[in-house]
């Protein structure tokens, strides 16, 4: 491809990954609750996420994806039910804001691992990240592209992402917006949550509102 084509899909992915939804949310509602380093790890792992399906992309398994009822109906399902579990996380988790690493405590492995799980996960089953990559990113793709590209094509798309993030998450904790929201925790956690089973709620109504029109018809 040439240098003009790579300068277009690196702004197509900067603009993908700053337009807000789920992924946006998580972040930063993860930074806020657990500190800094939660949240650079859950960037991290979304990252991670974006990469995978880049490459799903360039390599035609994300438009199968979209072209399998059966694959994009549960996908989409699990993204529904994954944002409902956020939601409820949040709105009855209990001393989030003890929970701070910003001191350097960042240390156990399971911490990590559900950061970046968390991340990983959210990317992999927002429905809007999975619009972006067949309705733009596929564009960009050719059909002899070699190994290498198609490789560097996801690694870009990832790279742009988790330094967009990891931009979010430090501006968070630097903006010393946390000791304000630590002394309304309550109210904190209602409204995020509230936005997570509200974005869940919409995604399963509209599934279910597809299917049963998909039924009758």
């Amino acid at each position: 491809m040439s240098t003009f084509i790579w300068l277009q899909l690196s702004v197509v992915c900067l603009l993908g990954a700053i337009s807000p939804g789920p992924s946006l949310a998580l972040v930063t509602t993860n930074t806020i609750t657990k500190g800094r380093m939660y949240g650079v790890v859950t960037s991290l792992g979304h990252g991670v996420g974006i990469t995978l399906w880049a490459f799903f992309t360039a390599i035609g398994v994300a438009k199968l994806i979209v072209e399998t009822e059966f694959l994009l109906i549960s996908v989409q399902f699990l993204g529904s039910f994954f944002l409902l579990y956020l939601g409820m996380r949040t709105i009855y988790a209990k001393d989030n804001f003890n929970l701070e690493t910003l001191n350097g405590s960042f240390n156990r492995s399971w911490t990590i691992f559900s950061a970046a799980g968390e991340g990983f996960i959210i990317s992999l089953v927002n429905p809007k990240i999975a619009l972006f990559f067949i309705a733009i990113f596929s564009h960009f793709v050719q059909s002899n592209a070699d190994w290498l590209t198609i490789g560097m094509m996801g690694i870009m798309a990832g790279f742009i992402d988790a330094v967009w993030y990891l931009a979010v998450a430090i501006t968070i904790t630097k903006s010393g917006i946390i000791p304000f929201l630590k002394l309304r925790e309550k109210t904190v956690n209602m409204v995020v949550g509230g936005i997570f089973i509200f974005i869940s709620i919409y995604l399963l109504i509209s599934l279910v509102g597809a299917l049963l029109i998909g039924f009758y018809q």
